[in-house]
């Protein structure tokens, strides 16, 4: 990293580095100084572009968002409309080591985002951001008849990422009990389940 980094590139070197501290720490135990020996910088360095911890925090938040909208962007849009759902929900899951990192720190900030308002309309606007995007997708879905038209998108789409994120917290807690490979298939098998029709019997 050279001396005349840009701006961009010091904010991208300080959020790996944010991201690293938090999921082996935790919140409560990094301070920006832990940060700074991790990214390899100095704490007034990192306090040129974040005056104290808790902006650094609300960046590192944005940032993880900003990274699964960026997984999100390149999902491939290919019918059936069944497949764009199973992959841009994949996009979530800890499927690899640095999506595991980031869903550790993810939960870390969730939790911070009770008691800080800016962090919880982050979440909140990403929340709907996503929510909107599934119900556009399974509306989309229904009129290609891929789903039946007594479905629910609105309530379906809430109820798929409730349950990517639980498969994703169970993952987190239990490790093994839910591997990558297992992930996938119990995501296909509810979108299945979904499209062939059991949600509008429910």
């Amino acid at each position: 990293m050279t001396r005349h980094a840009d701006a961009d590139t010091r904010r991208a070197q300080i959020a790996d580095a944010l991201m690293s501290t938090v999921a082996e720490r935790g919140l409560a135990r990094t301070a920006l100084a832990d940060v700074a020996a991790t990214a390899g910088v100095s704490v007034g360095l990192v306090q040129r572009y974040f005056r104290t911890k808790g902006d650094l925090l609300r960046f590192g938040v944005e940032w993880i968002y900003g990274q699964v909208r960026e997984r999100v962007r390149q999902v491939e849009i290919t019918l059936p409309v069944r497949g764009i759902v199973v992959r841009i929900m994949e996009t979530f899951l800890p499927l690899d080591d640095e999506r595991e990192k980031e869903l550790k720190v993810w939960l870390s900030f969730l939790q911070a985002s009770l008691t800080d308002p800016e962090m919880a309309a982050t979440h909140k606007a990403a929340s709907r951001d996503l929510h909107d995007g599934l119900v556009e997708a399974l509306s989309g879905a229904q009129r290609a008849g891929e789903l039946a038209d007594g479905i629910d998108v609105a309530g379906e789409a809430a109820a798929l990422i409730a349950f990517v994120d639980g498969l994703s917290l169970h993952h987190v807690v239990t490790g093994a009990g839910y591997a990558a490979d297992e992930l996938r298939t119990a995501l296909v098998r509810y979108v299945d389940r979904l499209f062939d029709g059991e949600a509008a019997s429910r």
